[in-house]
C-alpha cells in the first residue's frame, strides 16, 4: 500500500471512529461499527487491508484511539475474506493472515506496530473482488467490492522535455478502463557528495503537478495542461536546502544515465473519486460531516472504503537531448546556490555513446 492516496483515507478513518465514540449516550448499548480501507493494485504483490471498530469513551477521544485494544478487534473474534468473481461467478476465496511487520508513522491510532489483513494472490484486471468482514460472535457480514483499475501508458512525454519550457505542456497518457480520476507527479533524483569524505548519498524530490484530481476521459487519450516545465526550478530552490559542504549531481534511475527524472501517472477508481469528493471541505459557511462508504451492512454497521487504482511512468533524461537543461540546473541565478554539478563529473558518471 502505497502513501500516496493514505492521509485522506486515514481522515476518514479518524472522522469515522471519532464520531462513533462522542459520549452522546453512555448508557445506550454498544453498537459495533466496523471501519475498513483498502486500496488493490493488480501490479502489487501483496495487498494490505486495514480492519477498526467503534469504540465509546467518556474521556478524551483523541487518546482513546491511540489504545490497541480500542480500535482493533481480537484477531479471532473476526473472519476477514477475500473474494474474486468473475461474470458473477465466485472463482476463488480465502481467509486473510494477519501482519504487524509493517510500521505505521505517528498519529492518531497505535504506532509504530499496526495490525493488518493481507493477501498475496495476483489479481486479475477482469474480475470484482469482494472484501468480506464475518463477525464471529453473530455471524454478521459486512462487504465491500470493487472492479480494478487496468493498465495504461502514458504517450507523452516519452523520453525528455525541454524544463525551460515557460509555457504549459501537454501531457498525455491512454485512458485506464475503470479509472474515473488521476493524479500525476514529477520525482527528481539526485545525489548527494560529501565534499570532505567523498560519501554519497541518494535522494529524491517529489512533486504533485496538478492541483485538483484530473477526471478520466471517454475517449481513449486523456491529456494534462497544467503544468509548466521551466516551474520544476522554483521547486529545486523551494525544497532544496543550501549546503556547501555537499557538491549535487543529477542520479540516474534504474542505473541509466542522464535519466534522472520519473513521470507517474496514478489512477483511481469510481469509489475513491467519491469518497474524495464527499470527504473534500466545501467553500460555504455551513459544513456539514459527509460520509462515504461502499461497505454493505445492515443498520449502518460498517462504513470505510475498498477501492482500486494503478500507475504508469516513464522516465525522463535531464540531458543528452536538452543539454541546456542541465546548464540552467548548474549556473542558473535560481538554483546555483544548490551547489549542482555536471553528472560527467560525478563520481557514478557512466559514458553513453551520443
Amino acid at each position: 500500500m502505497k502513501k500516496t492516496l493514505i492521509p485522506v483515507l486515514l481522515a476518514a478513518v479518524a472522522a469515522i471512529l471519532f464520531h462513533q465514540c462522542k459520549p452522546l449516550d453512555l448508557t445506550a448499548d454498544y453498537k459495533d461499527i466496523t471501519v475498513s480501507y483498502g486500496i488493490v493494485n493488480i501490479q502489487d504483490q501483496i495487498h494490505y487491508f486495514k480492519v477498526y471498530h467503534g469504540f465509546l469513551t467518556d474521556g478524551n477521544s483523541l487518546e482513546a484511539a491511540g489504545e490497541w485494544d480500542n480500535v482493533y478487534y481480537p484477531v479471532d473474534s473476526i473472519e476477514v475474506r477475500l473474494e474474486e468473481y468473475r461474470n458473477g461467478q465466485l472463482t476463488r476465496s480465502a481467509v486473510l493472515d494477519t501482519t504487524t511487520a509493517v510500521l505505521k508513522d505517528e498519529g492518531y491510532f497505535p504506532s509504530p506496530k499496526q495490525l493488518l489483513y493481507y493477501s498475496q494472490w495476483q489479481l486479475f484486471d477482469d474480475c470484482t473482488y469482494r472484501l468480506v468482514i464475518r463477525r464471529n460472535s453473530t455471524g454478521e457480514e459486512v462487504y465491500a467490492e470493487t472492479l480494478m483499475v487496468h493498465n495504461f501508458t502514458i504517450t507523452r512525454p516519452k523520453v525528455s522535455w525541454n524544463m525551460n519550457l515557460n509555457q504549459p505542456y501537454k501531457i498525455q497518457f491512454y485512458s485506464a478502463e475503470n479509472a474515473a480520476m488521476y493524479d500525476v507527479f514529477l520525482t527528481f533524483y539526485y545525489i548527494e557528495v560529501n565534499n570532505s569524505t567523498g560519501e554519497i548519498e541518494h535522494k529524491q524530490l517529489t512533486r504533485k503537478l496538478n492541483g485538483d484530481y484530473i477526471r478520466a476521459s471517454s475517449g481513449s487519450d486523456v491529456v494534462y495542461s497544467g503544468f509548466t516545465p521551466e516551474s520544476f526550478f522554483n521547486t529545486f530552490v523551494q525544497r532544496i536546502e543550501t549546503n556547501p559542504a555537499v557538491t549535487r549531481y543529477i542520479d540516474a534511475v534504474d542505473n541509466q544515465p542522464y535519466y534522472c527524472m520519473r513521470l507517474t501517472v496514478w489512477a483511481g477508481d469510481k469509489n475513491y473519486l467519491t469518497y474524495r469528493e464527499v470527504a473534500t471541505p466545501n467553500s460555504s459557511i455551513v459544513q456539514n460531516n459527509q460520509e462515504y462508504t461502499n461497505f454493505v451492512s445492515e443498520n449502518e454497521s460498517a462504513y470505510g472504503l475498498m477501492a482500486s487504482r494503478n500507475y504508469s511512468y516513464v522516465d525522463l533524461m535531464m540531458d543528452y537531448t536538452f543539454g541546456h537543461n542541465e546548464d540552467t540546473l548548474v549556473k542558473s541565478a535560481r538554483t546555483r546556490r544548490l551547489n549542482f554539478d555536471y553528472y560527467r563529473n560525478s563520481p557514478e558518471f557512466v559514458e553513453v555513446d551520443q
